[in-house]
């Protein structure tokens, strides 16, 4: 049997930008806003150290700043929460990330080993979990779709874990 590779043209492939793509969900938005409090109002406390110190104002700037940066991070991070989104087909599964840097990774059933759902102790207490996806030839996480409803991250799990099993059996 002759190997036969045809070409493709690129007016003939299909336009990923075109999928419509599930939000994350909305308790999503909550656990990153969780998060950058976690992170921001520890270290606006500590700044305060060095003016009640010394008890010199101009060190007032130090927090100030602080208050400025995560205010403005803190908004690039929920902005970019908001962007992700998945979208599953029969073959494949597409996710969507970036705020500045848009991207979308197609992952096919078919070059998937692994599929494993997992939620830390934040994303417990806002209901939500990651699906990760592992794929042939990689040790490591190929894909991890955070911020889906725990419930919501089983069904793909299990969606994809068929899936799988489909193609093994061909």
């Amino acid at each position: 049997m002759a190997f036969i590779n045809l070409q493709v043209g690129l007016t003939d492939l299909p336009n990923a930008d075109e999928l419509v793509m599930e939000p994350m969900a909305e308790a999503y938005e909550r656990e990153v806003k969780a998060q950058q409090l976690i992170i921001w109002v520890p270290l606006l406390i500590i700044s305060f150290v060095p003016f009640v110190l010394e008890k010199f104002v101009l060190l007032l700037l130090i927090p100030v700043v602080i208050l400025l940066l995560a205010t403005i991070i803190s908004r690039l991070v929920i902005k970019k929460s908001q962007v992700k989104g998945v979208a599953l087909r029969d073959f494949d599964i597409a996710y969507r990330s970036g705020l500045f840097w848009r991207k979308t990774v197609i992952v096919a059933f078919n070059r998937v080993q692994h599929v494993e759902v997992s939620s830390g102790p934040l994303q417990r207490k806002f209901g939500l979990a990651s699906v990760k996806l592992f794929t042939a030839g990689g040790s490591s996480v190929d894909l991890k779709i955070d911020g889906l409803m725990a419930g919501r991250a089983e069904d793909i799990r299990a969606f994809i874990a068929t899936k799988i099993d489909d193609t093994a059996i061909e």
